[in-house]
């Protein structure tokens, strides 16, 4: 790849001074006598004019983009790691329109070879019989699916997608080191990079002609949609992801909301008569296209028992009927072993007539004679890999491999020659990376992305670079390495920017509801709004007694502390011998308890941990969230933690709860405001009114029933607790009674904080969810509901107040026994109804007349 003739370059800024590219290696900034290279000529003038200063104060607010994004590799990934952010690094890789030209073409033939290769493969095998492949490698590889063999994919496109791990040469030439045809990642990455990149120097951004990603994209989904086969007007495509707990599920959330496509776990996924069918509110919808993310051996638990269970059973046969389309089928991650790498110069000969444009790292398979003397003989300077790849655990069994004695390899391979290759030793590239404002090489790495088109293939003008100090890291994954970079394709002049906006004059359906709302997804946010609740209710409960417990007010220390101990002890947040006479002198200090209580993730009900469960279900449901509201539950999530770690006491309680009140009703208000109320609104809301009224069915059941004497005070803890005290003094002023309490927090339905409001708004949201509109009567969600709201309107607490203070308390506990009752089978029949689809049902998704 030899750079254009171009003016003398410019030296590199000041900034760039002590920077020395790595010995050995091509440098993609500079050239050996410490000028810039013509590609950075540009960007080197903008960055002079901005200024390390600017410059800094921007990448200051670009991180914290990122970090209020949620960005993250293993968010959620490991439930007892905490999550690892994506790290960008500010300097990006820079890469000339005409030498990416190149690049994309022989990244396009090798796209196409490689379909080739595939397709042969699951076909009639020509390869073998003409010997251009060892049969072994392919009978013998455990990636080679039997019962895939016969797929016939749309248009025989067995890579939709496919991605190369590039480096390059230190003559600046480019390698291939390894091809991704099962399922690539990276690409909403490379998305997320440039949008970061792009606010962050727009000006530079255009000065430098950096070609848009996305028509990328677009082609993504005009490909989607051919896969399709014009089975519909409006093809249902899905996402099929591995599920929150992978450390890739970010990605697949982000692009399925840039995409427009439902975001699928296994779960969600059923078959009928041959027909992959989405688990939704409203029934089974069918599926016509899967984006798959899983491995091939993952994706269909009954043709391949020995796979996780990431897919739908019999997927295999809807694939081989033709009801659905996977993109890539399976079967597809074949090619991806490295054994293959040293058999594709021949095959690009022999299936495309042409020679390979791009060479892959030289690779020699021990199973073969000659090349496997040549090995024996250079061990130590060959790379030792297994032959057939291993998703997830290659990595660590390469690298034992090459930790082996020289002796212990020889007898290795000798014993079983046929599993393993040999790879000439890489030395990537340097590139300058951005750190503690100074400037420092790394090694890289670049995955390209390529999608099919009508006419062959497509590669996104661009990529996702990896960097690392060291060299070993960056063969683990994509996402290996410390610090990632967005990848410039420099056009030279201005270029029109893509859109994934239809066209104004494009005519579409005009629609009051949004697409069906996976069951799952739908349980995930109708709990998310019950934990919402539950932060928010303990968050007050426990600012409350945090103010008796060490405060001077004039409402503290009165008979109110006992009682809200007793409620702490009951939700779990307290050990229960705080509130019992003959252990209490045994245990620590209330006051030096209770604030490491509070923020102990290893207690399963303390608010750290309700706040935990927060982040996971948001995050599960993050394609169904807006931006604002996720940023908002980063923000608890990083804010709600000790300032002082080892050194608690209540005033870190008091700050903290203050500030989680605050939290909670910002990412409430911004639900009620921004959410169209849609069935995700309803669900959401759904939970918070059941928690909500829980919550307040416990606080009048610890508080009020029991004590023979109830006291101003202990009353004034409830209508705090229940954040009804400034409506209770608007009312009544200081004159604080049972009977006008019961009647704000039971049965005022004006009031937002009462039991009443939250069972309105509970038929409401009940009669809104969809339904078969031909079936006579309510179902028995319906009757559920209106029960509750019978059940509280019937009260009379100017009497339960007199009988109460009578000593007749069961009255009160009667009613609220029989809320405690009734709740729960509200939620069941919920989730009987609209959680667990086994048969197609004929819901409305209209709403009611």
């Amino acid at each position: 790849m030899n750079e254009r003739a171009a003016s003398p370059a410019p030296p590199m800024p000041t900034f760039f001074d002590g920077y020395t590219p790595l010995p050995g290696a091509y440098d993609e900034a500079q050239r050996a006598e410490g000028v810039a290279r013509p590609n950075w000529s540009a960007f080197c003038d903008g960055f002079h004019q901005i200024g390390i200063d600017e410059f800094s104060r921007r990448w200051g607010q670009a991180q914290r983009l990122i970090r209020d994004n949620g960005l993250a590799y293993s968010a959620h990934a490991d439930p007892d790691e905490k999550p690892r952010p994506w790290e960008l690094d500010p300097l990006p890789l820079l890469i000339d329109q005409h030498e990416w030209a190149t690049v994309s073409a022989a990244l396009e033939q090798r796209a196409r070879l490689l379909n080739l290769v595939l397709a042969d493969l699951y076909g009639p095998q020509t390869i073998l019989e003409r010997g251009l492949c060892p049969a072994e490698l392919v009978l013998g590889n455990p990636l080679f699916l039997r019962p895939c063999h016969g797929q016939k994919p749309v248009e025989n496109s067995w890579l939709t997608f496919y991605a190369a791990d590039l480096a390059r040469a230190p003559d600046g030439g480019w390698w291939v080191l390894a091809d991704r045809t099962e399922a690539p990642s990276g690409a909403g990455y490379a998305l997320e990079n440039r949008i970061v990149m792009s606010r962050m120097l727009p000006d530079l951004f255009r000065r430098c002609g950096v070609q848009r990603l996305a028509g990328y994209f677009i082609a993504v989904q005009k490909r989607l949609l051919q896969l399709a086969q014009s089975r519909t007007d409006n093809p249902h495509v899905v996402l099929l992801s591995q599920g929150s707990q992978h450390p890739n599920y970010f990605e697949d959330s982000y692009l399925a909301r840039y995409l427009g496509y439902t975001l699928a776990e296994s779960g969600d996924l059923g078959l009928r008569s041959g027909q992959v069918m989405l688990r939704t509110l409203s029934g089974l919808t069918p599926v016509d296209v899967i984006l798959r993310r899983p491995n091939s051996g993952d994706s269909d638990p009954l043709n391949f028992p020995d796979g996780a269970a990431l897919g739908a059973a019999g997927l295999l046969q809807a694939c081989l009927g033709g009801s659905v389309a996977v993109a890539n089928p399976l079967g597809s991650g074949l090619v991806e072993s490295p054994v293959f790498m040293a058999f594709l110069p021949r095959l690009c000969v022999e299936l495309l007539g042409e020679e390979l444009k791009m060479p892959g790292v030289a690779t020699w398979w021990c199973g073969d004679e000659v090349s496997r003397k040549y090995v024996l003989e250079h061990l130590g300077d060959l790379v030792i890999k297994r032959a057939f790849r291993d998703r997830g655990r290659e990595f660590q069994m390469n690298v034992a491999l090459n930790r082996m004695s020289k002796k212990e390899l020889k007898e290795r391979i000798q014993a079983q020659p046929q599993a393993y290759v040999a790879q000439e030793m890489v030395a990537r590239s340097s590139i300058p990376t951005f750190s503690g404002n100074k400037i420092r090489p790394s090694r890289l790495a670049l995955r390209a992305f390529v999608v099919g088109n009508e006419d062959g293939y497509e590669i996104m003008p661009g990529g996702l670079a990896r960097v690392s100090s060291e060299l070993e890291s960056l063969e683990l994954s994509v996402v290996s390495g410390e610090l990632s970079k967005d990848v410039w394709i420099m056009g030279g002049a201005p270029i029109n920017p893509p859109t994934l906006l239809p066209r104004n004059d494009q005519a579409i359906e005009l629609r009051r509801h949004g697409a069906d709302l996976p069951s799952r997804v739908a349980d995930n946010i109708l709990w998310l709004g019950r934990q919402m609740e539950r932060a928010d209710a303990s968050a007050r409960l426990l600012r409350a007694t945090a103010l008796r417990i060490g405060g001077e007010d004039i409402a503290c220390g009165g008979s109110e502390l006992p009682v809200l101990l007793r409620t702490l002890a009951a939700q779990g947040h307290i050990e229960p011998g705080f509130v019992l006479d003959g252990y209490r002198d045994s245990l620590p200090a209330i006051e030096k308890s209770l604030p490491a209580a509070v923020f102990d993730e290893s207690l399963p009900s303390s608010l750290r941990s309700i706040v935990n469960e927060i982040v996971r279900l948001a995050g599960s449901a993050r394609d169904r969230l807006s931006l604002d509201s996720w940023r908002i539950v980063r923000h608890i999530d990083e804010e709600f933690r000790p300032q002082r770690p080892g050194k608690l006491d209540l005033t870190d309680v008091l700050s903290a709860t203050n500030r989680l009140v605050l939290d909670m009703s910002a990412l409430a208000g911004m639900v009620m405001e921004s959410m169209t109320r849609a069935q995700a609104f309803r669900f959401l809301d759904l939970g918070r009114r059941m928690e909500r009224a829980c919550q307040i069915n416990g606080l009048i059941r610890h508080a009020l029933v029991g004590p023979l004497e109830i006291d101003t005070l202990l009353l004034q803890a409830v209508l705090e607790i229940s954040d009804s005290l400034m409506t209770y003094r608007a009312r009544y002023l200081a004159n604080i009674n049972l009977a006008a309490v019961l009647d704000l927090v039971l049965t005022d339905e004006s009031n937002p904080r009462s039991m009443a409001y939250q069972f309105v708004a509970l038929e409401k949201l009940v009669d809104e969810l969809p339904r078969d509109m031909a079936t006579p009567g309510y179902g028995p969600e319906q009757k559920a509901a209106m029960n509750l709201l019978h059940t509280i309107r019937m009260v009379d607490v100017s009497n339960i107040a007199v009988l109460h203070h009578l000593g007749e308390h069961h009255h009160l506990e009667e009613l609220l026994n029989h809320v405690d009752k009734q709740i729960p089978e509200l939620t069941d029949a919920i989730s009987r109804k609209y959680l667990i689809h086994s048969e197609s049902s004929k819901f409305s998704t209209s709403p009611p007349h």
